[in-house]
């Protein structure tokens, strides 16, 4: 059944209300690395009850609105699904015990040819119950390889553009730990992919691989201390291109640019580039 873009399009998504516990917290914080050093006086607050607060990426896992791309009337081939970029605005801090609610909708369909499949990016954003006030906007790409040719816009209404062609200003490297994906996907994603060696291996992987939004956190927390303690995450964009596997360190590349900190991630162990065209700006 080929890609059902009237279906997309018109999807209903329900408004999702949860609230954020401190548990949640401090697992996401956690599953991203962050704490490692427990005696990070910086990293402590995001790990620790007294004080708590949310890490700036957590909206990322937050009012997901479940596999609705599973759905056969949507005609998407679920195994040819990867995730391909990912925009996170942040608008207010997300405070723990206070109900917020999230609605998703389809923002744009890409077709990129028949040979060049379709993407699919949906938007969502958490709003605070009480006030009505937005607290972050989340936008997420999803790269359809086999569902192009269906007749759509060619091109994506945003554009990621590629880091300086330059040496780098800054770099820093994150190690990640061999079992960091399945501490990761306690926070929503399930996907055996990060944990079952089988089915990597019907996926083509030599092991199970880490969540792209895992090593999208970690870039972010390295730019982070790059970028200082004074200095407030205020947004965060890339492609994925590679992925990585659990234990691998991640060498992130930054450039100081007028309109942000443009960056790019590596794996040096096999050459690859898991993270491009990303840009972070902060207050």
């Amino acid at each position: 059944m080929p890609l059902n873009a009237q279906a997309i399009l018109a999807h209903p998504f329900a408004d999702i209300e949860q609230v954020l516990d401190d548990k949640a917290c401090m697992l996401f914080a956690l599953s991203i690395g962050v704490g490692s050093d427990p005696t990070d006086l910086a990293e402590l607050p995001y790990v620790f009850e007294e004080e708590l607060q949310a890490f700036p990426t957590l909206p990322i896992v937050l009012g997901h609105p479940g596999p609705w791309m599973a759905n056969p009337a949507m005609g998407i081939d679920r195994q040819m699904l990867v995730h391909g970029t990912q925009r996170l605005e942040l608008h207010a801090p997300l405070r723990p015990g206070a109900p917020f609610v999230a609605r998703n909708r389809i923002l744009e369909l890409v077709d990129k040819g028949a040979d060049s499949g379709a993407i699919i990016v949906t938007e969502r954003t958490l709003c605070d119950k009480a006030s009505g006030a937005l607290l972050a906007r989340i936008e997420s790409g999803t790269f359809c390889r086999a569902d192009g040719g269906f007749g759509g816009q060619r091109d994506l209404s945003h554009d990621f553009k590629p880091v300086p062609d330059r040496a780098a200003d800054q770099e820093c490297r994150m190690p990640t730990q061999p079992n960091q994906a399945l501490w990761y996907r306690l926070n929503g994603d399930r996907n055996p992919l990060h944990a079952s060696p089988a089915f990597a291996a019907r996926a083509g992987f030599p092991r199970p691989i880490l969540h792209g939004l895992c090593t999208y956190s970690v870039a972010a927390h390295a730019l982070m201390k790059m970028a200082g303690a004074a200095a407030r995450l205020r947004s965060i964009e890339s492609r994925f291109t590679k992925p990585v596997f659990p234990g691998e360190t991640i060498r992130v590349q930054a450039w100081n640019e007028p309109h942000g900190m443009a960056f790019r991630a590596h794996v040096d162990a096999r050459q690859a580039v898991v993270l491009d065209r990303g840009l972070a700006t902060f207050a």
